[in-house]
């Protein structure tokens, strides 16, 4: 039994000499530092590429801004982007309940009396007809209303 031990002790012990052997303090060093190298020169690539798209994330915001300052004209001047926003929201839910109004106003015209008339003399259909179409029925008679009255 105490053979098998004493001739793996003696191939453990030529294998860690053999690896001490192969052990290049000064290649490892250099490895070392080459890796750290490509490491710093990687993060500086990736601060870099955050830069650019924190600039262009900023130019697009100072663009949305700018638009939204145009927009309401006068009423933006002297106002913070906080304000300002405010201000546009509450102008775009005014346009979307104005255009709701309108839509409902056209639709009560078109449903009934010489609007209906008028809808179904041109499309052959009330106006719940045409909105039930399913998108292939909408083209066809799409495409049959300009054979129809052309563009």
């Amino acid at each position: 039994m105490t053979k098998p031990l004493l001739i793996l002790s003696v191939v453990a012990l030529i294998g860690s000499q053999k690896a001490w052997a192969d052990w290049d303090p000064e290649l490892e060093a250099k490895e070392a530092a080459e890796r750290a190298a490509a490491q710093r020169a990687e993060q500086a690539r990736q601060q870099q590429a955050q830069q650019m798209l924190d600039a262009a994330k900023a130019k697009a915001e100072r663009e949305v801004m700018d638009g939204k300052r145009k927009a309401l004209g006068a009423a933006a001047q002297g106002k913070t982007d906080a304000e300002v926003d405010r201000l546009y929201q509450a102008q775009t839910r005014q346009n979307q309940q104005e255009a709701e109004r309108l839509s409902a106003e056209a639709r009560a015209a078109l449903s009934s009396g010489q609007g209906a008339a008028a809808v179904k003399q041109v499309t052959g259909k009330t106006l719940q007809e045409l909105e039930n179409m399913s998108d292939a029925e909408a083209e066809a008679l799409a495409q049959e209303l300009e054979k129809k009255y052309g563009q």
